[in-house]
């Protein structure tokens, strides 16, 4: 057998095995998500509060995850719907601890944020699979950010 065809085979035979590590690892998690087992995670989720609507069918869950030193907090809102029991995620998010935010149902399908500082802001999404409208409502905390010296003006 010549050196090329070696070479061949040996290459082949490497990504045979990578194909399969990786094809048993995807087993693996599919295998979990059907027996609905979860395998451990590397962030802590704390919860801080739970904000029921005024008709009492949605929950708004206030916490904040902790994934380790290189990493800061990180604020978040699910909405739990109570007749079916879904979790809506991802709606709000915030760098760092809740420390003054201000979570308010205005009306049995709306959810209002306020005081904190804009600049923490992550994300903000709407799900309207969900059933709540979340708005953001301008605060003191929100009007800390100041137009530069010069801007707007022509030299």
């Amino acid at each position: 057998m010549s050196v090329v065809a070696k070479v061949k085979k040996s290459v082949w035979n490497l990504g045979a095995a990578l194909f399969f590590i990786w094809f048993g690892f995807k087993a693996l998690g599919y295998g979990m998500d059907l027996l609905g087992i979860e395998g451990p995670s590397l962030c802590s989720y704390t919860d801080v509060a739970e904000f029921i609507s005024p008709n009492g069918k949605k929950i708004a869950k206030l916490g904040y995850s902790d994934c380790g030193a290189t990493t800061n907090w990180q604020t978040g809102v699910n909405i739990v719907d109570v007749e079916s029991g879904k979790e809506y995620n991802g709606f709000f998010g915030l760098d760092g601890k809740p420390e003054n935010l201000k979570v308010v149902w205005t009306s049995d399908i709306e959810l209002t944020f306020s005081h904190f500082p804009v600049d923490r802001l992550l994300w903000f999404n709407q799900d309207y699979m969900s059933g709540v409208k979340v708005k953001i409502e301008a605060s003191m905390a929100n009007k800390q950010i100041h137009p530069t010296p010069n801007s707007g003006t022509a030299d």
